[in-house]
């Protein structure tokens, strides 16, 4: 499903707006973390929520068109790795470009979950907590509710859904509520699982209503399936009583107080015994039913394109929508003579040759050229992105065109890849493949992790 190109306005129709709250809720997008298990990509091209879906739009947008049809223009992100790469695209200290004050937390290390909310949400009133630590510039915001998703979760939990969670958090009085998804219990270990006392059944997506009681942090042994989803609503009174408490995100520490599921959930649950909160908030919890990715590794991506291609994200793009796919412009390609198996995406600038075979799910991005009898299917391939080197020295888009390549040779087949740009000269499946300074091409598992994995 599309919607209508360049639709970034909000009007008075907006839930926000209707509601009396506009300028009473902002949006803080957690964007700072390292992004581990996603290298080599990360490590000199984009960071995490920079990862383009469809071939062009960036996972944090998502959430940023969100907000904005909600009315929500105060928006604010914290940026760690290859943070000027965000900044640049959302037009730094404006936001012009969709309608929204876009503001920025720049960190020189991650300060944690609820180190990253609360600088977003206190600015320069925030607890310093590190010697010589860069503070917000930004004043505390005035209004009243945080809207806080992170960055790298893709969902199709709409501007309605995020009306009916504030309807719901203000009439039960929450100071924090979460979005809970369902995962197979056969994978509760690898999740922060959360029970609810008596939920209520709701009509649609969002099926359930209740209290929590229990958090369990990666618990395989849990009794309840239900993920904390990573999108919250908090109050601001909340917010500025955890800041008290709130620590340096390191180990090691005695008494640690930076991350929402490993230390805020515990304390206000009351089994944190170092952090007593001066006065019961209520965690409040909603079952959603609807799609949910948390993009933590290479494969989840690849599935965030193929949910995106098979229509199940909402989702506007700068490509024309086709039978088989979509087709972005000046692409030079003999429809007749190219097998395309839906569905596909080929971006601008693209060429085409006779007896090239694309898809099922190929996401080509802009500037590729697919030679004679080459195949790809189940992948992506990036159009050009800036590179980075390891002393945070930017090389240029269009210095990367001239000698960076995006070629797949003639007969090569590549299929489950995620592929930055070069010369593709071998047959490669599920592989990553990086692109260095000097053009030459790096080829791991799709699989690849570094030794001091990290999300």
């Amino acid at each position: 499903m599309t919607i209508e190109t360049n639709n970034y306005s909000t009007g008075a129709d907006s839930w926000t707006q209707r509601k009396g709250v506009n300028g009473k809720i902002k949006l803080t997008i957690l964007a700072a973390g390292l992004g581990k298990r996603m290298e080599p990509l990360t490590s000199h091209h984009l960071p995490k929520p920079m990862f383009p879906i469809g071939g062009s739009v960036p996972m944090v947008e998502m959430w940023v068109r969100r907000a904005i049809k909600s009315g929500i223009t105060d928006i604010s992100m914290n940026l760690c790795v290859l943070g000027n790469t965000i900044k640049n695209y959302f037009k730094y200290g404006d936001g012009a470009k969709f309608g929204a004050d876009i503001s920025f937390i720049e960190e020189e290390r991650p300060s944690g979950t609820l180190g990253g909310v609360c600088k977003q949400a206190l600015g320069n009133k925030a607890k310093q907590v590190l010697e010589n630590e860069p503070m917000p510039l930004m004043g505390e915001f005035k209004g009243t509710t945080i809207i806080a998703p992170s960055g790298d979760i893709v969902t199709d939990f709409s501007a309605e859904l995020l009306e009916q969670m504030y309807d719901i958090h203000t009439k039960k009085g929450a100071a924090f509520t979460m979005v809970l998804t369902p995962v197979p219990w056969e994978k509760r270990g690898e999740f922060g699982t959360v029970e609810l006392k008596t939920p209520e059944s709701l009509h649609g997506p969002v099926s359930q209503s209740g209290q929590i009681v229990e958090f369990r942090e990666k618990d395989p042994q849990s009794p309840t399936n239900l993920n904390n989803a990573s999108i919250y609503m908090i109050e601001m009174d909340l917010l500025k009583t955890l800041d008290h408490f709130r620590t340096p995100a390191e180990t090691g520490l005695d008494k640690p107080f930076y991350d929402f599921g490993k230390h805020v959930f515990p304390a206000m649950l009351g089994k944190l015994a170092y952090a007593k909160l001066p006065k019961d908030f209520l965690l409040w919890g909603l079952r959603y039913d609807g799609l949910w990715h948390d993009v933590g590794r290479k494969r989840d991506y690849l599935d965030v394109n193929r949910t995106f291609l098979d229509g199940g994200l909402e989702l506007e793009i700068p490509y024309e929508k086709q039978p088989w796919g979509y087709l972005g412009t000046n692409v030079t390609m003999d429809f007749s003579k190219v097998n395309i198996k839906k569905p596909v995406i080929i971006g601008s600038d693209c060429v085409i040759e006779a007896g090239a075979t694309l898809g099922p799910y190929a996401v080509i991005g802009d500037g590729w050229t697919i030679e004679r009898k080459a195949a790809v299917a189940n992948s992506v391939l990036w159009k050009p992105y800036s590179y980075f080197t390891d002393e945070g020295v930017e090389i240029p888009v269009n210095e990367r065109k001239a000698n960076n390549g995006a070629r797949v040779r003639e007969g090569v087949v590549v299929d489950g890849c995620i592929i930055v740009g070069g010369t593709i000269e071998n047959d490669l499946k599920e592989k990553t493949v990086d692109v260095l300074r000097d053009g030459q091409v790096k080829i791991l598992s799709i699989d690849y992790l570094p030794k001091d994995e990290r999300a």
